[in-house]
């Protein structure tokens, strides 16, 4: 295997960067067929999928990676990628000299690998691509602080492991995503899970630090920009599937979870 490497340099063509002060970001386009032989980097490595599909070899173990994956890679781990289709990424990395400057240290992040699909860690890493695509005066500031509250969820994840989540839970959240657009209430989750309404609210505030309805919300804007992603279709109608009222009030909701509106993103990704 070759050398680990750099920070900074990453595989495929790259369509934006950012690189200041211990920081790397960088949006890269991949090719169909393209496959990344197993290798290493020298700093901790977060890959932000937002186009396309692809498969990560790691561990002896494959697994499927698609719009909306959040990949989390420590410094020196073995990993290697096939891009199934057109695929479009944004990487993200930071060195210990810039972990230290913010008061953080290396061994506060998880040791092994770790794979999200949704949630605050992906909505940060979303807005700083958001940042990098289109800066401003103020970009520098909005990056180091969505990549502080990244790093900080990072940190907790191994504290909320999902070991001690009660069977129950997952019929929850099971029954919320097959029904997205209108998902049961409360009193009907409560009933399919069997325990009481209250119980419910606070077990899901503390496996995901937020409501029922804030979940829902979202849920609802994941979705729609994991169809934006991988379709066409106007946003109108992935608005009105996904469960909101109008396409102002996704717009709003898009841009408040992503710091862009869902136009722009769509133009982004369509931008060779």
């Amino acid at each position: 295997m070759s050398a680990p490497i750099e920070i900074g340099k990453f595989v495929g063509d790259p369509v934006h960067a950012h690189i200041r002060d211990g920081v790397s970001i960088a949006e890269n386009s991949y090719v169909a067929g393209l496959s990344v032989a197993a290798h290493t980097h020298d700093a901790p490595l977060l890959s932000l999928v937002l186009q396309g599909n692809a498969t990560e070899e790691i561990a002896g173990r494959s697994r499927d990676l698609s719009a909306q994956s959040l990949l989390y890679t420590p410094s020196f781990e073995t990993h290697g990628h096939k891009f199934l289709t057109p695929g479009r990424w944004l990487n993200i990395q930071f060195s210990a000299q810039w972990l230290a400057r913010v008061g953080a240290e290396a061994g506060a992040l998880p040791s092994s690998t770790q794979l999200l699909r949704g949630g605050a860690t992906v909505n940060w890493a979303s807005r700083l691509g958001a940042e990098i695509r289109e800066p401003d005066a103020v970009s520098q500031v909005a990056i180091e602080g969505a990549l502080l509250l990244l790093i900080s969820d990072l940190a907790r994840l191994p504290v909320l492991g999902e070991r001690r989540r009660p069977r129950w839970f997952k019929i929850v959240e099971d029954a919320i995503e097959a029904s997205i657009a209108e998902p049961p209430s409360v009193t009907e989750l409560a009933a399919l899970a069997g325990v009481h309404a209250s119980h419910l609210l606070r077990t899901f505030r503390h496996y995901h630090g937020c409501t029922v309805a804030t979940y829902v919300r979202r849920l609802r804007v994941e979705r729609a920009r994991a169809e934006i992603a991988s379709s066409k279709r106007p946003l109108s109608m992935i608005a009105l599937d996904a469960g909101f009222a109008d396409q102002s009030h996704f717009t709003r909701a898009f841009r408040q979870a992503y710091g862009e509106t869902p136009g722009r993103y769509a133009r982004s990704l369509r931008r060779s």
